[in-house]
């Protein structure tokens, strides 16, 4: 490239960057974790959960609306990050942990799990946010399947966690 011509190879490199390294992975799969709720939070760091958002990119046409809180387009952000059901789960579970736990972005969320502590203590924080997640995609899946309305109220968190 320093002599300003372009090869196939950097363009090819250009159009289809490497996947970087999945350092989130080594962290979430443990034997005490239920394979089932690993997975709704493997498809939601690759994208590939069927929210609203993520079946509009595939070419599904809908209207979208975030089915807990009936207040905004239902993207994978907003539905596990944003949503007001979501943001109460968070808060909860940040208070059970003594812990402020980031919104930012999904990623983020293992950013609470304290850098000094045990391998218990860290699969105990793994387990509850995983445990979060999937608690949440079920609730949506409540309302879009049975047409149960679900409040915060209802979700209860395995004793596992405490």
């Amino acid at each position: 490239m320093s002599s300003g011509t372009l090869s196939t190879k950097l363009a090819f490199q250009f159009l289809h960057p490497s996947p970087t390294k999945l350092d989130w992975a080594a962290i979430i799969w443990w034997p005490c974790i239920p394979p089932s709720h690993l997975f709704v939070f493997w498809c939601l760091m690759l994208s590939k959960l069927p929210t609203d958002d993520n079946l509009q990119m595939r070419g599904c046409t809908l209207v979208s609306i975030c089915v807990l809180c009936y207040r905004q387009v239902e993207t994978s952000f907003h539905l596990f990050m944003s949503c007001d059901f979501a943001v109460a789960i968070w808060r909860w579970l940040g208070l059970k942990l003594n812990r402020i736990i980031s919104l930012i972005s999904i990623a983020s969320l293992l950013e609470c799990i304290p850098v000094r502590c045990s391998l218990q203590v860290r699969d105990d924080f793994v387990f509850a946010i995983v445990q979060a997640l999937h608690y949440i995609w079920l609730a949506r899946i409540v309302v879009w399947f049975i047409s149960t309305a679900v409040s915060f109220h209802a979700v209860h968190l395995p004793k596992k966690c405490w």
